[in-house]
């Protein structure tokens, strides 16, 4: 009886491990410094200093400003981006987890 209660045990532990060990492989995007220090109100020039040269930069038609697209990884074979927008005065007024295309949608359009 105790060594099958052994047996479960150790079974239990692995199973918990290797848990553990698919985790630590996963990457988390909220420690990038582009999506865990970037801040409404920035600079284009301190946003740089954090994050780096963006991967695409385009002047927004349905919104002031313009807006950066930040590769930050990949998932299931697809680039994982991330945008910061900027005012016209060149300051931060949104981020997230898209694409300056996406973000830059006509609000009229048909859903």
């Amino acid at each position: 009886m105790n060594k099958v209660m052994g047996c479960i045990a150790a079974a239990m532990t692995l199973a918990a491990l290797s848990g553990c060990t698919t985790y630590d492989k996963a990457e988390s995007y909220v420690t990038k410094p582009v999506v865990k220090d970037v801040k409404k109100g920035m600079t284009r020039d301190q946003v740089r200093q954090i994050a780096g040269p963006a991967s695409t930069e385009i002047t927004m038609v349905h919104a002031r400003g313009t807006c950066q697209t930040y590769v930050i990884g990949e998932r299931d074979g697809k680039p994982q981006t991330y945008f910061v927008s900027y005012s016209d005065t060149g300051r931060v007024m949104n981020y997230g987890f898209q694409s300056c295309k996406d973000y830059d949608t006509d609000p009229q359009a048909a859903q």
